[in-house]
């Protein structure tokens, strides 16, 4: 496999066993779910049509888009990340899935195939680029004139509390603010401004754009507080915040978490704001 982005590659492998016990955690799902359903929503994927799922993970995506695609479409699942694509492939195999299949490539210099996609779709996988603007074109090449890419990014950190009660909780422990990824920056917010969005998908060869700022607020209960906490470590920790923490820092920051989440309780909720960017944009 060809690889540009040696880092992502090295780090995703590194997390990979972590982040595949993660995935079937319901906090996780609650950050992600509607966000992916909405990016969804706006493709439209109908039977028979040929789709590419970027940075798909674990394959969670790609097995509900195959869905739509029908026995007559084809769904390729790509990822950079040859053991989470093991738990896809693990899970097409139990299921019995016959219209997906997964790639291990590096989105941006990749063999993604000339033209041979209707559609393309992303639940937060295009965050990561060492170079987006060659990792859009790479994308672009792949889709038939006027195919049709939609995509979910994270939004301005600021907006999103999920991110910032945990990343407060532990400066508190730390005693300094940990370092976030900043828009351009490869990361989870690399794409937070809608301006830097429009930019590299034009220079990509995209046309149509549109970003959608959607604002909302994500609902845990009481019940689940203690799992969100054990989740957020596990994100701070993949996003290199607590990446040489001992047992016992990483133990204060689950209390910490837990107890900025618990001061936010009302009526046995916390509600935390959620900022994505809904971009679509056509070959």
């Amino acid at each position: 496999m060809t690889v540009a982005n040696s880092e992502q590659a090295a780090y995703w492998s590194q997390i990979a066993p972590r982040w595949v016990e993660l995935d079937d955690q319901l906090a996780l799902e609650v950050l992600g779910a509607l966000p992916a359903k909405l990016a969804m929503d706006r493709l439209n994927v109908i039977p028979g049509q040929r789709v590419l799922d970027l940075g798909c993970g674990t394959g969670r995506t790609t097995l509900e888009l195959a869905t739509f695609a029908g026995p007559t479409g084809t769904v390729v699942g790509v990822d950079i990340s040859a053991e989470l694509l093991a738990r896809g492939h693990a899970e097409l195999e139990r299921l019995g899935i016959g219209n997906a299949v997964f790639l291990h490539a590096d989105i941006q210099v990749g063999d993604l195939g000339e033209r041979p996609f209707d559609v393309a779709y992303s639940r937060f996988g295009v965050m990561f680029f060492a170079d987006p603007v060659a990792a859009f074109a790479n994308v672009r090449k792949s889709l038939r004139r006027g195919g049709r890419m939609s995509f979910v990014c994270w939004g301005s950190v600021l907006k999103n509390d999920w991110a910032l009660v945990p990343v407060a909780a532990i400066a508190q422990i730390t005693g300094s603010m940990p370092p976030m990824s900043a828009p351009g920056e490869p990361g989870s917010f690399s794409l937070a401004d809608p301006d830097l969005v429009r930019e590299v998908l034009s220079k990509a060869g995209f046309e149509d754009i549109e970003v959608t700022v959607h604002d909302d607020r994500i609902v845990i209960g009481a019940e689940h507080v203690a799992d969100f906490a054990a989740i957020a470590v596990e994100l701070a920790r993949f996003a290199g915040l607590l990446e040489d923490a001992d047992q016992q820092t990483l133990a204060q920051a689950l209390a910490a978490i837990e107890q900025g989440l618990r001061a936010r309780l009302e009526d046995g909720q916390v509600l935390l704001s959620r900022s994505i960017l809904l971009v679509t944009a056509k070959a």
